[in-house]
């Protein structure tokens, strides 16, 4: 995020843009850093709670029971221990998902012209976060078609209007798709869709995986309410009602999508954090099973409260506790990764050359090393060797210096300057480009004493 926040575009190569847009404001207010960085993503959380709490009262008899649906949230790890890791795109889905669900039950329950606007812009924005999120709003319209209390929300003309909203909303992206769609798409449905697939094979293992990765999702949140509700668990089961139901088909439909995918689409590989948008609503689902049934919550609210307090003392554990026992395991991650030593190694290379006012420009390997060249160095322009799709190349005519900076992710010594570089040097027509490269190690942060972390470096002076 830090590298692409240099620039504001209708499309940053395989995910929809709104949380880049968003980053791009962030970091132009409030300058580069650690705050700016990680707000935008808390923040985002902070909201999809706050909306997931009024989608619950906005259908919940007992109002007291949206805590409940919250405290749920918490019990998904995908919410609660993944999200605080890494996921910007999918904690932006979550955010979107939650939006959505609140402008759908109020539409339903206040069908107003405001609320058909809202939930178009709902839509809009939630299809801007993950290109899977187009999946809830289809069942959601599929589901609340089958309830004949809902259904003439979707026959109104003014559904027309929320339409129009959402592809407002997504118009800019989506005319950038146009025109690069298989740049963007082909990575996605790499990772979704094998060589062999529609072979039984492949429709085993995709199966197997929509099985593991649904249940893995799903089951900690199933069995905290199971455990919360124990004495009352058969009467939750069996209490039914109008937006118990909705909530329980949306839930289906996403199921039997998913399935018909992997049996008749192709993909093999569901991922958990692909699921998140789209089974996001199961905590509130239990919610208004608890709500139908009408039973006191006083002992299961207390019950919840205690496995959320429990799950917010052991994630930041988890999380920080990785990094104090790194120097003892020796499995380092990346924020053991001495990338400032490295961008204090480059600084003195920015110096500005009276003779020349063409800036620096420096040329990394990948992106996770971009960005964090940008976040140390966020005067100086940093580009990637191999620009995402759909993404324009930067010229490197314009800049009268190049740094190049490359390693192996695994912490092993790094290629050759022409085995990394040769393809962009071609592509910026400097193939007889000649540079010296230097090894750099500097000591892991927070590593143990004598272990480096190694990366290579060239300076060159480019043509006029």
């Amino acid at each position: 995020q830090a590298y692409l926040s240099q620039w504001l575009l209708a499309g940053y190569g395989t995910q929809p843009p709104i949380y880049n847009w968003l980053q791009y404001l962030a970091v132009h207010l409030f300058g580069m850093s650690m705050p700016t960085l990680s707000g935008l993503k808390n923040l985002l959380l902070f909201g999809a709670y706050g909306f997931y709490f009024l989608a619950a009262r906005q259908v919940l008899k007992d109002k007291r029971l949206a805590v409940v649906a919250v405290l749920g949230l918490l019990t998904i790890p995908q919410v609660s221990f993944e999200a605080q890791r890494d996921l910007s795109h999918t904690v932006a889905a979550i955010f979107g998902s939650s939006l959505f669900l609140f402008a759908l039950f109020r539409l339903l329950s206040v069908p107003t012209l405001a609320s058909f606007l809202l939930f178009g812009l709902a839509t809009g924005i939630g299809g801007m976060t993950k290109y899977n999120f187009v999946l809830l709003p289809l069942c959601a319209m599929l589901a609340v078609l089958m309830e004949s209390r809902f259904r003439d929300r979707v026959l109104d003309w003014r559904i027309l209007l929320s339409g129009l909203v959402a592809l407002l909303v997504v118009a800019p992206h989506a005319v950038w798709l146009l025109d690069n769609f298989e740049a963007a798409s082909s990575r996605s449905v790499d990772k979704l869709i094998s060589a062999d697939a529609g072979t039984l094979a492949a429709i085993s293992r995709g199966l197997r995986s929509l099985l593991l990765s649904s249940t893995g999702f799903m089951a900690l949140t199933a069995a905290v309410f199971a455990i919360s509700l124990r004495e009352k668990l058969s009467t939750v089961m069996r209490a039914d009602d109008d937006w118990s139901r909705l909530a329980g088909r949306i839930l289906a439909f996403v199921m039997a999508v998913l399935l018909g995918m992997v049996l008749f689409g192709g993909v093999d590989d569901v991922r958990d954090r692909w699921l998140t948008p789209l089974l996001l609503i199961l905590p509130l689902y239990l919610t208004l099973k608890i709500d139908a049934a009408g039973i006191d919550i006083s002992m299961p609210l207390k019950r919840l409260w205690v496995t959320a307090a429990a799950i917010m003392v052991i994630v930041p554990l988890i999380l920080f506790g990785r990094v104090a026992i790194d120097p003892f395991t020796r499995n380092y991650g990346y924020v053991n990764i001495p990338f400032d030593k490295l961008a204090k190694q480059i600084e003195p290379e920015l110096a500005s050359d009276g003779s020349d006012p063409r800036p620096v420009l420096i040329i990394a390997a990948d992106g996770h090393l971009a960005g964090n060249m940008r976040f140390n160095l966020p005067d100086t322009t940093v580009v990637v060797s191999h620009q995402p799709a759909g993404m324009v190349t930067t010229a490197i005519s314009a800049y009268r210096k190049a740094v190049f900076v490359w390693r192996r992710s695994d912490g092993t010594m790094p290629d050759g300057f022409q085995t990394v570089f040769g393809r962009y040097l071609k592509t910026q027509g400097l193939e007889g480009l000649s540079a010296n490269p230097v090894i750099l190690r500097f000591p892991y942060s927070w590593g143990h004493e004598g272990d480096q972390y190694p990366f290579a470096m060239a300076v060159v002076d480019l043509p006029d």
